[in-house]
């Protein structure tokens, strides 16, 4: 049986995330055209695959740092040339009148220039292949769980759910961001967070919020739990910094140091705002998480766990040693909370 990373696994879903979202479009287009809807599935599937190589090895790094806009031309433009290169290929196999230009009989290349047919198939090209890209974008904007909630109106009403969370905070912001000065510092947190998108996909969490030099990671229990991914994240981040630790140096003369607190437990799910929407958590497992975090710098650790949270974990203990157990209030809170120091022994 065939084992794929979760990095693996991400990048296949978000190929496959692009063939079903262009199908799709062009399903609906192609209806409304009165065209034959099951001849040329299939190549409308492999051209939002092809967007989706192009957006993940090619588009998402180089041009990220381009205006949306000209993001969204250069995306389209070269689905275009693609689609212009399989009409080439299928002349020199003979094949023309497979194309989608409802023209059964054999034509030349100085034919096909003429005909309106082929005007029409690149306008389609350019109106799905936009589309795939404008709601995939959007949905790793927002992330697929925000996403899902908005359409679904999941979160019209609040949602009490079990969901681990982790905040982790940059260790002297402060005095970094003067050092810096704001634009470079911004780029220096960028930079930073984009190091922490392979350890967040093999962990498989989920991104909840950026709050300045703050980041607030979630999973539901079940993956949270799961190998530990709660416990890895915090140390996989640092590890990947760490690999990195030279080009860093290198372009801002610091190495970026994170504590973190995790917890999890029943939290409130609910979209706020009206002209402005988002979805967001509250409830206690969020306040609690915040006192943790103060209760790290206090310490000086670099990552606290919940006693609470450790309970429903009783595999930690093979990879990860804890300190001795600390109570620490939390303001309008009846009880204590119980938190550990954490350090990774082994890593997986």
């Amino acid at each position: 049986m065939l084992y794929f990373s979760a990095i693996t696994r991400y990048k296949l879903a978000k190929l496959l995330k692009y063939g079903l979202v262009t199908t799709g479009a062009a399903l609906v287009l192609m209806l409304f055209s009165g065209d034959d809807v099951q001849r040329f599935l299939g190549a409308w599937f492999l051209l939002g695959v092809w967007t989706g190589v192009l957006e993940e090895f090619l588009f998402g790094r180089r041009f990220r740092a381009l205006a949306i806009p000209l993001q969204f031309l250069g995306k389209v433009l070269a689905v275009n040339m693609l689609t212009l290169v399989f009409i080439i290929i299928a002349f020199l196999l003979g094949s023309e009148q497979d194309l989608p230009l409802a023209q059964d009989a054999p034509f030349s290349p100085k034919q096909m220039m003429l005909m309106p047919q082929l005007y029409r198939l690149m306008l389609r090209v350019v109106v799905v292949s936009s589309i795939a890209i404008l709601i995939v974008q959007v949905e790793e904007f927002m992330g697929r769980r925000m996403f899902l909630g908005f359409l679904l109106g999941r979160f019209e009403r609040p949602v009490a759910e079990e969901r681990i969370m982790l905040s982790i905070d940059l260790v002297g912001s402060t005095a970094l961001n003067e050092r810096l000065g704001d634009l470079l510092y911004f780029r220096f947190l960028n930079t930073v967070h984009s190091l922490m998108t392979d350890a967040v996909l093999r962990n498989e969490a989920e991104i909840h919020k950026y709050i300045g030099d703050e980041v607030i990671f979630t999973w539901t229990m079940r993956k949270g739990v799961d190998r530990n991914n709660g416990l890895d994240l915090y140390f996989d981040i640092m590890a990947r910094i760490a690999a990195n630790e030279s080009m860093l140096m290198q372009e801002f003369g610091v190495v970026p140091k994170f504590r973190g607190a995790l917890h999890g437990g029943r939290v409130i799910t609910a979209q706020t705002g009206h002209i402005k929407r988002t979805i967001d958590f509250s409830g206690d497992v969020m306040n609690t998480l915040n006192r943790m975090l103060t209760v790290a710098k206090d310490l000086k650790a670099d990552l606290v766990v919940s006693a609470e949270l450790l309970a429903r974990m009783p595999g930690a203990t093979a990879r990860f040693a804890f300190g001795e157990e600390r109570t620490m209030p939390v303001k309008g809170r009846k009880r204590e909370v119980r938190v550990h120091v954490v350090e990774r022994v082994k890593a997986v």
